[in-house]
C-alpha cells in the first residue's frame, strides 16, 4: 500500500511525468478503491488546485486539452458521491484562496470574451463549492472575494443577456442565483454596515442594476430556457432587490440618510451626534453611480436609470417607511431621485436631455409618484402646517412639467397626472384648463393604451370634481376650451364609450341642481358666443356640434325628474328645457332656405336633430315621472302634425326632414320617428282627424326602409353605441340596432314587404364572419351580425309570431333557392311544389291567422293540404339531385342558421315545412363525383341533427298530419341503404358520428309516433316489417366486403335503435307491451345473424368496436325485457335466443377491455354492455357464473389501474364502472363478496405505496368509493363494514405517503380523501366506534395545500372540506372528543383561502372563481360548526381568535372576505359576553383592532338582523 502511495505521489509531483499520465493517475487514485492514499480527497483536491493556479500564474505550462481536463476532473471531484459521502462523515476538505481566485478571473474572462477554458465546466466547479458548505467556507468568510464573485457573475449574464439571437441556458443563471442566496446571507451577517454599503454602491450596484434591467426588459424567445423564462429570472430579480435593500437601507443609516436630506432648520427629527459614525452622503454616492457613463452601454445608461430609480424608492419606503415614520427624509429622498431623471432641481429639463427618452421618464415618474401615494407620505395638513407645503411644492412642479411639456402620446404622461389628482386635487387645479386641453379636448392621439390612460384620467378627473361637488367648475373649463380657436375638424370625439359611463355615474352621484347647471352653461356658451358668428362658419358648428353632443350626454345621464324632486329643481328643469326649445326653433330657423350639402349645413342640420331628439326624449320622460313637470308644461302649445316639438311651424320641421341627411342625421330621424311612434301610442301625440294606424305603419315603414340602401353592402365596422359617431361605415349597425332593439314596437306595423326585408338582412347578416374584437370592444362595440346572433338568440322574435313566421320562410326560400338551382333541382316536382307552397302561404298568412282565431281547425286549411300534397311528391320516386362542394357548403352554413332558431316559436305550417324540406336534402340528394364525401356526409349529419331537434316541444309530431311516421322511416332508411357505398372513403369516426345522428333521428321519431297513441300498432309494424326485411344476410362464412359492411352497419343501426326505442317505451299499457314484446323478438331474431356476420367484418378496427358493443347491449336489453315477459300460456322463460353469442361476445369484451389503449367510447360502451350481461346471466342462472364475477372484478381494477388512461379519463369511467359493481354486488353470496374484499386488501398494501406502484393503489381507492355507496346484501354489508375500520387505517398511511412527494397530491391524495369520505359519509350508524372515525384527522393534516395549479389546488381544498363536513354531518358524536383535531384541520382551510384570496391586482379570473368557491366551502362550514353548538361553544372564542390573527395579516378581497365574515358571524353568534372581553384583553394591539372591527359590524349588521328576525318569528 505504501508503494502503491508513493509512487502516485510521487508520479503527480514529478515534473518528469507527461501532463496528460498526471491526469490518467489523477483519475485512477480518485476512483480506485485498491488506491489507498492518507486524506486522498484533499491530496488530489490540492493538486488540481494547484496545477491550476500554476497555470494561470505561468508557472506551469501544458496543452489545453490537459487544462480541459483538469477543469473536468476538479468538477467530477466536486460533484462525485465519493466526496459527498467523506464529507458527511465529517471529513475536512478546504478551497485555497488562489484556486477560489482563480476561478474569479476565469468568470471575468468569460464576460469580456477572452476565456481559454469550457466557462461550463467553471461555472458547474463554482456551482459544486458553493453547494457545500465545507468548501464554499473559502467564500464565506471572504466577504470581498465573494463580492467579486457575485459582481463577475452579474457581467457574465449581461453579456449573454445583451447578445441578440444567444439562446440563454440555465447555467449560468442557476450559478448566479446560489451565489446570490449565499451573498445574501453573508452581507446580513456582517458586523460592519458602513463596509457593506461602501461594497455595493463601489462593486455591485452597476451590475445589479443592469442585470435587473436586462432581464425586465428581454424578449424572450421559445429557444430560450423555460426554467430561465419562468422561474430563474424572477427568483433573480427578487434576491437583487433584497441584496440592494439590505445593502443600502439598513435601519441604522436611517441617522446618515437624515442628515443628507433634511435641511438644518427641520427640527422634526434628530440629528445625528457629533460623535457618532455614519455614512458620508449615502443618496449623494448611490446617485453618483448611478449616473455614472459608466454603469452601461450608452444607449442604455437612461433606460437602466429610469428603471433603477423607482426600484431604490421602494427599498427605501420598505425600510424607513413602515410605521409611517420618517415621511420627510422619504419626501427628500424622492425629489433626489426625480432629478436623477435628467431634470434640474426646480424641475425643469436640462439641456442635455434626449426628447426620445420621455416614455422612459414618465414611466419612473409615475411609479415615483405611486409609490408616495400608497406609502401615504404627503399629509396635506402636515405638510402645510410643518412644512410650509414643500411637498405641495414638488408636486406643483411635477404638475407644470407635465404641462410645460406634454406628451400626449405616451400613456404614463396621463397615469402621472392621475397620481397627481389623487394625491391632491389642488396641485392641478391651477392648470385645469390645460389638462383638459392637452388630456381631453385637444389631445389627437388614438392609439388604444392611449386611449385607456386617458380615460382613466379623464374618469378620476370626474369622480374627484363629483366629490368635491364642484362639476360645473370642471365643465366650465371644458366649455371654454371647447370654444377656442382651434382645428375643430381635427379634434377626436368628445366623448368616448368609457367616459361616457362615468359621466353618467358622475352626474347620478351629482345634486340634480348641479346638472341643471350644467346644461344651463352650455346653453349660455352657445347663445353668447356660438350663435352670434354661427351662419356660414364651419368651425362655430363644429363647435356648436361638439356642445350639443355634451349636452345630449348629460341629459340622457342624469337621474330622471320624479314626485320626490324638489320643486326648485323641476321648475330649473322646466326653464332649461324652454331655453333648449327657443335654440333648436333657432336652428330650424337659421337652416330655412340654405343651400344643403355643406359642412356647415350638414352640422347644423345635425345638432338640430340631436337636440331635437334629445328634447323630445326628455321631455316625454319626465312628464311620465313627475306631474310637477307635466302640470308646467300643460300651458304650452301642443306639437302639430308630425312635428314633435310646440311651437314650431309644421313646414320648417317638413324641410329639416326633407333634406338628405347625413349617417347621423338619418339616425335621429328614425329615432324621432320612434318617439312620434311612442307618443302615438301612449295617447299623447295625436292629430285630429288622422288614422292612427297609418301613422304607426308610416313610422315603421320609415325606419325599416330608412336602412335599407346601407345593407346592400355591409360594413365590417364596430359601432361603439354613440349616436354622435355614426358615420358612413357604422350606419349601417347603428341603424340595425335601432330597428332591432324596437321590434317589438313596430314589428306589429311592418307590411310584408317590411317583414321580408329584416328577414333577409338577417340572414345575410348571419352568413357573414365577425370582424374581431379587441379585448376594450367586447362588449362595448356592436356589428350588424354581432346585433343578429343576438336577436336570434333572444325572447323577443318569439313573442312576433308573424315577423317569424317570415323568417322561417325566408330561410326556407334560401334554402330552396340553392337546391333549384342545380339542373335537377329546377324540374323536381317536389322543389316546385314547395315554392308554391311558400308563395301562397305568404299570401295566406293573414287568412291563415284568421282562421286560427275563429277556432277552425288546421285539418282543413289549404296550408295543410298543400303540405299533404308537397308530402306525396316528396315520398315519391324522383331523380336525385347532386349538388357541389360549393352550394353544400352554402346549405350547410344556412342549416346551422336553422339549428338557432327556436322550434316552440314556430307556428305548426311552418314546422311542418321545415321539417319536409331537411327531410328532403336528407333523402333526395347526391353530391358530384369530384365533391369532398365528407363534405356532403357532414351536410346530412347536420340534416338529421336539425329534424331530431324539431321533433320536441310545442310541435311535435305535426308532420304526422301529413305524412304516415312508417313512411318516413322507410324513406330514410332506403335512401340510405342505396346511397351507403357512396361514403366508403369518408373518414370512419366522421362515419359512424353520421350514423349516430341518424339513429337519435329514428329513435325520436318511433317515440312520437307511440306518444301520439294514432295507429301505433300499424305504424310500428310496418316499420320493424320493412327494417327486418330491408337486407338479407349473405349465407357465407368468410367476412363481408366494405359495400355490404356499410349496409350491413346501417341496417344493424336502424334494427338496434327500433329495439332502444320499443325497449324504453315498455311499461306504459299492456296492449302497448303485448305489441311490442311481440315485434322486439322479431327484431332480436332477425338482428342475430347481421351481428355475428358484421362482428366476422370488423375482427379489427378501433373505430367500430363501440358501435358494435351498443348493438350487442341493446340486443341483450331486448332479448331481456323479451324474457322478462310471460309466455302466451303464463309460464316463464328461462333463456335467451342468442345467449351463444353473448357469451363469446362477454369473453371478446373482456379481452379488448384491458388489453391496450382503447377509445373511451369503446370502453364506456363496454361497461354498460357487462352490466346488462351480468343481470342477464343472474337471470337464467348461467353456469360459471362465478368465474364471470372474478374475471369482471380483475378487469375492472386491471382497468382502472391501465398507465394509458389519464386522471380526467378515469373520473369519466367512474360512473359506468359504478353500475358494473353494483350489478355484481347486488345479488352477490358472500363467497364471491370476500374475494373482491380481499382484492381490495391487497390494493391498499404497504409494499405497493412503496414500490411506486400508485395506478394499482388508485384503482382500489376507487373500487372502495364505489363499494360505499353500492346496495349490498345484508351479509355483505356486515362484512363490508367489518372490514371497514381496516379501509381508513391503510387509506390514511397512503394520504401519509403521498404528502412526501407533492405531485402525488392530486393523483392519488385526493382520490383516497374521496374514498375516505365515501366511507364515512355511507357509515353513518355503521361506523360505531369513535376511534375509527377520528383516524380520518391524522389524514387531513397531511394533506399539502400550496399546490403549484389552482386547479389542483381546488381539488384537494374540496376533499378536505368534504371529508370534514361528512364527519360532522354523518358522524357528531365524535365532536364532543375531536372538536379540537377537527378544528385544527379546518383552520388550515381558512388559513389557506385567506392566503389565496389577498388582493393581487387585476388577476386571472379563473383563479378568483376558484377561490371564491374555495370561499363559499369556508362559509358553509362554519354554519355547520355553528349548528352543532354543543361541540364548540366552549372553542368559539378560539376560532374567532385565529380567524381574525389571520386575517390582520392579508387584505382580502371584497368577494372572498363577504363571504368568511358571513361565516365567522355564526360562530360569533356562539360567543358569550366573557368571551368577546376575554378576546379584547387578551388579543394583540393590531389583531385587536381587526377583531373589534369585525364585532363591529357583527353588532351592526348581523346581530341586529337576526334579534329581528327572532322577534318575529314563531
Amino acid at each position: 500500500m505504501a508503494a502503491v502511495y508513493s509512487g502516485i505521489h510521487l508520479k503527480l509531483k514529478s515534473p518528469r511525468t507527461p501532463w496528460p499520465d498526471k491526469l490518467k493517475l489523477a483519475r485512477f487514485a480518485w476512483i480506485s478503491p485498491q488506491c489507498f492514499l492518507p486524506n486522498k480527497e484533499q491530496v488530489l483536491f490540492d493538486w488540481t488546485s494547484h496545477a491550476l493556479t500554476g497555470y494561470y500564474s505561468k508557472k506551469v505550462e501544458f496543452p489545453q486539452e490537459v487544462l480541459e481536463g483538469l477543469w473536468t476532473y476538479l468538477d467530477d471531484i466536486l460533484r462525485s458521491k465519493k466526496l459527498q459521502n467523506a464529507l458527511s462523515h465529517g471529513r475536512t476538505l478546504s478551497l485555497r484562496l488562489p484556486m477560489a481566485q482563480v476561478i474569479n478571473d476565469r468568470i471575468l474572462e468569460a464576460a469580456s470574451g477572452t476565456s481559454s477554458a469550457s466557462i461550463s465546466t467553471v461555472l458547474s466547479c463554482c456551482q459544486g463549492i458553493l453547494s457545500s458548505s465545507v468548501l464554499s467556507v473559502t467564500y464565506t468568510t471572504r466577504y470581498e472575494l465573494l463580492v467579486e464573485l457575485l459582481a463577475r457573475l452579474c457581467s457574465l449574464a449581461c453579456s449573454r443577456l445583451q447578445l441578440c439571437g444567444e439562446h440563454l441556458r440555465p447555467q449560468e443563471f442557476e450559478v448566479l442565483l446560489l451565489v446570490l442566496g449565499s451573498y445574501l446571507v453573508v452581507q446580513r451577517q456582517q458586523a460592519n454596515p458602513n463596509r457593506v454599503f461602501a461594497q455595493v454602491t463601489t462593486h455591485l450596484l452597476q451590475p445589479l442594476l443592469l442585470l435587473r434591467y436586462l432581464l425586465g426588459v428581454r424578449v424572450w424567445a421559445a429557444a430560450d430556457d423555460a426554467r430561465v423564462r419562468q422561474h430563474l429570472s424572477r427568483d433573480i430579480r427578487g434576491k437583487v432587490d433584497a441584496v440592494l435593500q439590505s445593502a443600502l437601507f439598513l435601519p441604522e443609516h436611517l441617522p446618515s440618510y437624515r442628515e443628507e436630506l433634511l435641511p438644518e432648520t427641520d427640527t422634526s427629527a434628530p440629528k445625528r451626534s457629533a460623535t457618532s459614525k455614519g455614512l458620508p452622503s449615502p443618496v449623494s454616492s448611490i446617485l453618483k453611480r448611478l449616473c455614472d457613463p459608466a454603469l452601461c452601454d450608452p444607449s442604455l445608461h437612461f433606460a437602466v436609470r429610469s428603471h433603477s430609480v423607482p426600484m431604490l424608492f421602494k427599498c427605501a419606503l420598505d425600510a424607513f417607511c413602515k410605521a409611517g415614520d420618517n415621511k420627510m427624509v422619504c419626501f427628500r429622498l424622492l425629489t433626489r431621485l426625480v432629478t436623477a431623471l435628467g431634470f434640474t432641481e426646480e424641475l425643469t429639463v436640462t439641456s442635455t436631455f434626449d426628447s426620445a427618452n420621455w416614455s422612459l421618464a414618465l414611466l419612473a415618474l409615475e411609479n415615483l409618484l405611486n409609490f408616495s401615494l400608497t406609502a401615504d407620505i404627503y399629509n396635506v395638513a402636515a405638510d402645510r402646517i410643518q412644512h410650509g407645503e414643500a411637498q405641495f411644492n414638488l408636486y406643483r412642479k411635477v404638475a407644470q412639467l407635465l404641462f410645460y411639456n406634454p406628451q400626449s402620446t405616451v400613456p404614463a404622461w396621463y397615469r402621472c397626472l392621475k397620481t397627481l389628482l389623487a394625491l391632491n386635487h389642488l396641485i392641478v387645479e391651477p392648470d385645469l384648463d390645460e389638462m383638459v386641453s392637452s388630456a381631453w379636448v385637444d389631445a389627437d392621439c388614438a392609439e388604444v393604451r392611449v386611449k385607456k390612460a386617458r380615460e382613466a384620467l379623464l374618469s378620476a378627473v370626474l369622480q374627484t370634481y363629483t366629490k368635491l361637488r364642484q362639476l360645473p367648475r370642471l365643465f366650465q373649463e371644458v366649455l371654454s376650451v371647447i370654444c377656442r380657436p382651434a382645428a375643430d375638424d381635427l379634434r377626436l370625439p368628445l366623448l368616448t364609450t368609457g367616459l361616457q359611463r362615468s359621466l353618467t355615474r358622475s352626474l347620478l352621484d351629482s345634486p340634480p341642481s348641479q346638472s341643471v347647471e350644467i346644461c344651463s352653461l352650455i346653453l349660455e356658451r352657445v347663445q353668447t358666443y356660438l350663435l352670434p358668428d354661427l351662419e356660414g362658419k364651419d368651425d362655430m358648428a363644429l363647435k356648436l356640434f361638439s356642445l350639443s353632443t355634451l349636452l345630449h350626454s348629460i341629459l340622457f345621464g342624469v337621474k330622471s325628474l320624479d314626485n320626490s324632486t324638489p320643486a326648485p329643481v323641476v321648475r330649473q328643469m322646466q326653464s332649461l328645457m324652454g331655453k333648449m326649445l327657443e335654440l333648436i326653433k333657432l336652428l330650424l330657423q337659421l337652416l330655412g332656405g340654405k343651400e344643403s350639402g355643406t359642412l356647415w349645413f350638414e352640422s347644423v342640420h345635425k345638432v338640430a336633430l340631436l337636440l331635437s331628439y334629445s328634447w323630445v326624449e326628455v321631455d316625454m320622460l319626465f312628464r311620465m315621472h313627475c306631474s310637477r313637470y307635466a302640470e308646467q308644461s300643460s300651458s304650452v302649445t301642443a306639437a302639430e302634425g308630425s312635428c314633435l316639438l310646440p311651437g314650431v311651424v309644421q313646414d320648417e320641421w317638413d324641410q329639416v326632414f326633407s333634406v338628405r341627411p347625413s349617417p347621423a342625421s338619418q339616425l335621429l330621424q328614425q329615432l324621432l320617428a320612434l318617439q312620434r311612434t311612442k307618443q302615438v301610442l301612449l295617447g299623447t301625440h295625436i292629430s285630429p282627424g288622422a288614422n292612427i294606424q297609418d301613422v304607426l305603419c308610416r313610422d315603421a315603414r320609415f325606419i325599416v326602409r330608412a336602412g335599407k340602401a346601407s345593407f346592400s353592402q355591409l360594413s365590417d365596422e364596430l359601432w361603439d353605441q354613440q349616436v354622435t359617431s355614426v358615420d358612413a361605415t357604422t350606419y349601417s349597425a347603428a341603424h340595425w340596432f335601432v330597428l332591432t332593439s324596437n321590434l317589438g314596437l313596430i314589428a306589429p306595423y311592418l307590411a310584408e314587404e317590411d317583414m321580408s326585408h329584416v328577414a333577409e338582412v338577417l340572414l345575410d347578416s348571419l352568413l357573414r364572419e365577425d370582424p374581431p374584437e379587441s379585448a376594450e370592444q367586447q362588449g362595448a362595440c356592436l356589428s350588424v351580425s354581432l346585433i343578429s346572433k343576438n336577436l336570434l338568440e333572444s325572447a323577443i322574435l318569439v313573442e312576433l309570431p308573424p315577423l317569424y313566421s317570415v323568417i322561417v320562410r325566408c330561410l326556407c326560400r334560401r334554402i330552396l333557392g340553392i337546391l333549384s338551382s342545380t339542373a335537377q333541382g329546377s324540374q323536381c316536382p317536389a322543389l316546385l311544389k314547395f315554392g308554391e307552397e311558400l308563395r301562397a302561404a305568404g299570401a295566406e298568412e293573414k287568412e291563415a291567422s284568421a282562421m286560427e282565431t275563429s277556432g277552425e281547425t288546421e285539418g282543413i286549411s289549404p296550408a295543410w293540404k298543400r303540405l299533404e300534397s308537397v308530402a306525396q311528391e316528396i315520398l315519391s320516386p324522383s331523380e336525385a339531385t347532386k349538388l357541389t362542394g360549393t352550394q353544400i357548403e352554402s346549405l350547410t352554413c344556412l342549416l346551422k342558421i336553422a339549428r338557432v332558431v327556436n322550434p316552440d316559436a314556430m307556428s305548426p305550417e311552418d314546422h311542418t315545412e321545415c321539417f319536409l324540406l331537411l327531410f328532403f336534402i336528407g333523402t333526395n340528394i347526391l353530391p358530384y363525383s369530384d365533391t369532398d364525401p365528407s363534405e356532403a356526409l357532414g351536410l346530412l349529419k347536420e340534416v338529421y341533427g336539425l329534424m331530431t331537434s324539431l321533433q320536441s316541444g310545442r310541435n311535435v309530431g305535426s308532420v304526422l298530419k301529413v305524412v304516415h311516421g312508417s313512411r318516413l322511416l322507410e324513406a330514410a332508411m332506403s335512401s340510405l341503404f342505396t346511397q351507403s357505398h357512396r361514403h366508403l372513403s369518408v373518414d370512419p369516426d366522421a362515419w359512424l358520428v353520421f350514423v349516430k345522428a341518424f339513429q337519435d333521428f329514428i329513435q325520436c321519431l318511433i317515440q312520437v309516433v307511440i306518444q301520439r297513441r294514432k295507429s301505433v300498432r300499424l305504424n310500428l309494424e310496418k316499420i320493424t316489417s320493412f327494417a327486418v326485411g330491408s337486407g338479407t344476410c349473405p349465407d357465407t362464412q368468410g367476412p363481408p366486403g366494405s359495400e355490404e359492411l356499410a349496409s350491413l352497419q346501417l341496417r344493424l343501426a336502424c334494427l338496434s335503435v327500433l329495439c332502444q326505442a320499443m325497449t324504453s317505451s315498455l311499461g306504459q299499457s299492456k296492449t302497448l307491451d303485448e305489441t311490442l314484446i311481440q315485434l322486439l323478438a322479431k327484431v332480436t331474431e332477425a338482428m342475430g345473424p347481421a351481428v355475428q356476420l358484421y362482428l366476422r367484418g370488423h375482427t379489427c378496427g378501433l373505430h367500430s368496436q363501440a358501435f358494435s358493443v351498443d348493438v350487442v347491449r341493446v340486443m341483450v336489453q331486448a332479448e331481456l325485457a323479451w324474457a322478462s315477459s310471460p309466455t302466451p300460456d303464463g309460464g316463464e322463460r328461462k333463456d335467451l335466443p342468442h345467449m351463444g353469442l353473448y357469451r363469446s361476445f362477454t369473453q371478446q369484451v373482456l379481452r379488448e377491455l384491458c388489453s391496450a389503449p382503447r377509445p373511451m367510447d369503446f370502453l364506456l360502451s363496454s361497461l354498460h354492455f357487462l352490466s346488462i350481461y351480468y343481470a342477464a346471466a343472474e337471470m337464467i342462472s348461467e353456469p360459471h357464473l362465478g368465474d364471470l364475477y372474478v374475471s369482471a372484478v380483475q378487469n375492472l381494477r386491471t382497468l382502472l389501474s391501465a398507465p394509458w388512461l389519464s386522471q380526467s379519463e378515469v373520473r369519466e369511467l367512474e360512473a359506468p364502472v359504478r353500475e358494473v359493481l353494483a350489478q355484481l354486488v347486488v345479488r352477490s353470496s358472500l363467497e364471491r363478496f370476500h374475494l373482491l374484499l380481499e382484492a381490495v386488501r391487497e390494493g391498499l398494501g404497504v409494499a405497493l405505496v412503496w414500490s411506486g406502484r400508485h395506478k394499482d393503489v388508485l384503482s382500489t381507492l376507487l373500487l372502495i368509493k364505489m363499494l360505499a355507496t353500492c346496495p349490498l346484501p345484508e351479509t355483505c354489508s356486515k362484512a363490508f363494514w367489518f372490514m371497514a375500520p381496516q379501509i381508513i387505517s391503510a387509506v390514511v398511511f397512503v394520504v401519509k405517503e403521498c404528502s412526501k412527494e407533492k405531485p402525488l397530491t392530486a393523483t392519488l391524495a385526493v382520490p383516497a380523501l374521496e374514498a375516505l369520505t365515501s366511507v364515512l359519509r355511507q357509515g353513518e350508524g355503521l361506523l360505531t366506534n369513535p376511534h375509527h372515525v377520528t383516524l380520518a384527522f391524522g389524514a387531513l393534516q397531511f394533506i399539502p395545500l400550496e399546490l403549484p395549479s389552482m386547479e389542483e389546488y381546488h381539488s384537494a381544498f374540496q376533499a378536505v372540506h368534504e371529508t370534514l363536513f361528512a364527519i360532522i354531518q354523518c358522524h357528531p358524536q365524535v365532536m364532543l372528543k375531536a372538536a379540537p383535531s377537527f378544528l385544527n384541520c379546518f383552520y388550515r382551510l381558512v388559513v389557506s383561502v385567506m392566503h389565496e384570496g389577498r388582493q393581487k391586482g387585476e388577476g386571472d379570473s379563473a383563479e378568483s372563481e376558484v377561490v371564491l368557491s374555495c370561499s363559499r366551502l369556508v362559509e358553509r362550514m362554519y354554519t355547520h360548526i355553528a349548528a352543532t353548538a354543543e361541540s364548540f361553544t366552549v372553542l368559539s372564542s378560539f376560532m374567532v381568535a385565529q380567524y381574525v390573527s389571520e386575517l390582520q395579516k392579508v387584505t382580502l378581497h371584497p368577494e372572498i372576505k363577504r363571504h368568511l365574515t358571513e361565516g365567522i358571524y355564526k360562530i360569533l353568534d356562539l360567543c358569550m359576553e366573557q368571551d368577546v372581553k376575554f378576546l379584547s384583553a387578551t388579543l394583540p394591539l393590531g389583531v385587536r383592532e381587526v377583531f373589534n372591527e369585525l364585532y363591529s359590524s357583527y353588532t351592526h349588521y348581523h346581530k341586529a338582523q337576526k334579534q329581528g328576525e327572532e322577534k318575529y318569528s314563531a
